[in-house]
């Protein structure tokens, strides 16, 4: 462990959080703050532990903070796959909200991500509350071959055609 003064308050755990040289334990640690700002700087950490990624993935999401963190679990390249697909229904309720677009954000994340299964994905596409501008948007933005098969049959003709746009583009 790197020899470095205890943290005595918030400021402190957030510069340990984003500190390059943060060593795996000290994030994992970290990772259980009281402070969001702190557990946000560890899911965006690229040294972050698996484990500790897993563990951030919030129960409920109830506050802008939660769409944050979701946002930073899906664009992190750590955070395995079962804690990817736990972030689907917690999404769901916030995707067409246009006061929370880290929750839009999230969802678009996720289907940017090779990793994160396609029932995981489809199971988010297919709800009722998933908009047609959330759909649209994944068809324009996402690389998934299956993804956008999905979506070519889609019960929105403008998903539809975007699916059509993105794979007659070069």
């Amino acid at each position: 462990m790197p020899n470095r003064p205890t943290p005595h308050g918030p400021k402190d755990y957030l510069n340990l959080a984003r500190d390059p040289a943060a060593t795996v334990d000290e994030l994992r640690a970290l990772a259980s703050s009281p402070y969001d700002f702190v557990r946000l700087a560890v899911a965006e950490h690229p040294n972050t532990p698996v484990d500790a990624l897993d563990t951030l993935v919030p129960a409920a999401v109830e506050r802008w903070n939660d769409d944050v963190l979701m946002c930073a679990l899906a664009a992190n390249p750590s955070t395995p796959a079962m804690a990817l697909c736990r972030l689907p229904p917690l999404l769901l309720p916030v995707l067409h909200e246009r006061d929370r677009p880290h929750g839009f954000r999230a969802g678009v994340e996720l289907a940017w991500r090779a990793d994160v299964p396609l029932e995981a994905l489809l199971a988010m596409l297919d709800d009722p509350r998933a908009t047609t501008e959330f759909r649209k948007v994944i068809a324009r933005e996402s690389t998934r071959p299956d993804l956008l098969d999905h979506l070519s049959q889609d019960r929105s003709e403008r998903v539809r055609r975007m699916v059509q746009r993105r794979r007659s583009s070069p």
